[in-house]
């Protein structure tokens, strides 16, 4: 894992075995997560062939602090658009080393670009009459409105396809459960221009102006 393993990241991580349908977890030292993680699986029917697994942690191993983790997720954030660091072709002994690739800057209207974001209403069961389920989707999106607040934002690009079924049936999930096309950051919002910079990893046209924002961030 990227060592998010509390509230949030806990639930991430039980997402991601259910969903991945993971067969062995190994959990190395750390035994509260273990305990946790263990008793989730044994709980649920649909993972009866998922084993949790304890493993020991070796000696002179340390966790890895909040800003080491915030550095990583940076420079891995910055590795998506710009690659790795490679020596040219034909590089002469000594020769400083280039950004594998070589990122493009989109310029697009407000009026051309739809930004949704996540909210959960999940309604609680005491909520609901007795055996009854929700109606509505537990997630929904709404759109946001562009302000300078989006600068340094990283934004999840729809897939087309993805795109026309959720406008031909209203269903949010038909957008955010398929898999997304690439991710921009914002580099610039020109409020006076309406106009959006987005910093793409590659040049051309951008697959779909239909983009998903959750929290991340990310300055070059």
């Amino acid at each position: 894992t990227n060592g998010w393993i509390e509230d949030d990241g806990y639930k991430l991580l039980l997402h991601a075995i259910e969903a991945l349908r993971i067969s062995i977890v190994l959990v190395m030292g750390h035994d509260r997560l273990y305990s946790m993680t263990n008793s989730y699986v044994q709980k649920q029917p649909h993972l009866s062939s998922t084993k949790v697994i304890r493993l020991p942690r070796s000696g002179g191993v340390v966790q890895r602090s909040n800003a080491f983790r915030r550095q990583s997720k940076s420079i891995s954030m910055k590795r998506y658009f710009y690659g790795d660091m490679v020596l040219p072709p034909n590089a002469q002994p000594g020769a400083n080393r280039v950004p594998q690739l070589t990122p493009f800057l989109a310029h697009v209207s407000f009026s051309d670009v739809t930004i949704y974001k996540l909210s959960s209403v999940a309604l609680s069961a005491s909520l609901l009459p007795v055996a009854g389920t929700q109606a509505t989707e537990s997630v929904q999106l709404s759109q946001v409105k562009i302000t300078e607040q989006l600068q340094h934002s990283l934004l999840a690009l729809c897939h087309p396809e993805a795109v026309q079924k959720f406008q031909r049936s209203g269903r949010g999930s038909d957008l955010y459960e398929s898999g997304v096309a690439g991710f921009v950051s914002v580099d610039r919002v020109l409020m006076d221009a309406d106009k959006l910079h987005l910093l793409s990893p590659c040049s051309g046209a951008l697959p779909s102006h239909t983009m998903l924002i959750g929290d991340i961030t990310w300055m070059d």
